[in-house]
């Protein structure tokens, strides 16, 4: 059997699963995860000698050096089951990089992964709708329909969903050509009500203000542009007046006096003391900045800058600490510092958050290089939701990021090594 499946083309196998992955990302962590788990199996058993090269990419050497700093730190953490559930979750870093370092990624295959993102999409967020209309026509209120409301039928984070989404859109836009325009039109409806509905400042704006810079790109007519502009600024202002986006915008971005004067301090009685309507009030960007500014404080003056609190016991300095400042209980414990860089800081210290960095830089040198607009589109908008949320702590946002990063980065190897072999032979 594993022979008649050898003799078969490998590549349109490869690229079965892989773009099985990109469909099922969108649903349930056990549906996303079978298809990963499929797609591990056959590249173990099927894995090319010649594709051995591509393990010298930093593409690859970056989550497998992060795994090993993952395995050192979870296993040296005091919390230990707490750090060994951390290793078997950063696996995926590894065995992501394996089933698409053994695929031939080329344009096409880019192509036809994000195509089917595109139609599973369509699919997923179809059902997200018409979830969302029974439960107004039954009578639930605004908060039950939208942003956590909104993806809860697939167990999925809304800002991690609206992620997903806004990549199908903008592929849509970029290669609409290879969709059928009715459906295109049609889809790019729907997923913009998706993306509104999962509520997420930071993909709203990022989204506003990538189409803005497409837009002008994109098109030379004048007139074009500022067609598209106009329907944009429309668009953005009916979002805008919706009453619970009005609201998470005006009420999340809200920034207090007293919050900017809270200072950290190790001496309890100079500790600021929380009472609950100060708690009460606090807006999505406040607690982000005492979060912040306290992770960071606390951190220097346990002298952990190097090596970080360690991935079992970070969770527990943070709780020790929104205890302290009376931010807790009920309120923030088991809450993560909510900025990818400061988790990955006071988790594993500074080192690894460079290291981190230079992943990024490199990420986006490649896709600048080689002129990939839809890479370039997700690292800016991954790179600045990082700054508001701790996404790779999770399944789906490991698969998110890695899988897709890694595919783009493979793909520029492809390219170049087939302009290398056009060089030689002419």
């Amino acid at each position: 059997m594993l022979e008649k499946i050898k003799s078969h083309n490998s590549q349109q196998v490869q690229d079965i699963l892989l773009c099985t992955i990109a469909a099922t990302m969108l649903y349930k962590l056990n549906i996303g995860n079978l298809s990963v788990i499929l797609a591990v199996v056959y590249n173990v058993i099927f894995f090319k000698k010649e594709n051995l090269f591509k393990l010298k990419s930093f593409a690859v050497i970056f989550p497998v050096l992060f795994f090993l700093i993952t395995i050192l730190s979870g296993l040296s953490s005091k919390n230990i089951s707490e750090g060994v559930k951390s290793i078997d979750l950063h696996l995926l870093l590894v065995l992501i990089a394996l089933i698409v370092v053994n695929s031939n990624v080329n344009k096409r295959t880019i192509e036809k992964v994000f195509l089917s993102l595109f139609y599973s999409s369509l699919l997923s967020v179809t059902i997200l709708i018409v979830n969302a209309a029974i439960k107004f026509f039954k009578g639930q209120g605004v908060h039950d329909i939208v942003f956590h409301g909104f993806t809860e039928i697939y167990d999925q984070h809304p800002v991690y969903y609206a992620i997903i989404l806004s990549l199908a859109l903008f592929f849509a836009f970029l290669y609409g050509k290879i969709i059928p325009s009715k459906i295109k039109n049609i889809g790019i409806i729907i997923l913009i009500i998706g993306i509104v509905f999962c509520a997420s400042k930071a993909v709203l704006f990022v989204n506003a203000v990538a189409y803005v810079l497409f837009f002008l790109f994109k098109f030379k007519s004048l007139k074009t542009k500022l067609t598209l502009l106009l329907v944009l600024v429309f668009t953005v202002g009916m979002v805008y007046n919706i009453p619970f986006i009005n609201h998470r915008f005006v009420d999340g971005l809200r920034f207090h006096e007293n919050i900017l004067e809270f200072k950290p301090t190790n001496s309890f009685p100079d500790k600021k003391l929380f009472n609950y309507e100060e708690k009460d009030a606090i807006s999505d960007l406040e607690l982000r900045y005492i979060m912040a500014k306290m992770g960071v404080y606390h951190l220097i003056e346990d002298g952990k800058v190097l090596t970080g609190y360690g991935e079992g016991d970070v969770q527990d300095y943070l709780d020790y600490y929104y205890y302290s400042y009376n931010l807790a209980p009920n309120w923030n414990e088991g809450r993560n510092i909510h900025n990818q860089y400061l988790h990955i800081l006071i988790t594993y210290g500074i080192l690894t958050l460079l290291l981190f960095i230079c992943y990024l830089i490199y990420s986006f040198y490649i896709a600048i290089r080689h002129r990939d607009v839809l890479h370039i589109f997700f690292l800016a908008l991954l790179a600045f939701v990082f700054i508001f949320e701790v996404i790779l702590v999770r399944n789906k946002g490991i698969i998110l990021f890695y899988f897709f990063n890694t595919l783009f980065l493979i793909k520029s190897i492809y390219i170049e090594n087939s302009n290398l072999r056009h060089q030689r032979n002419s």
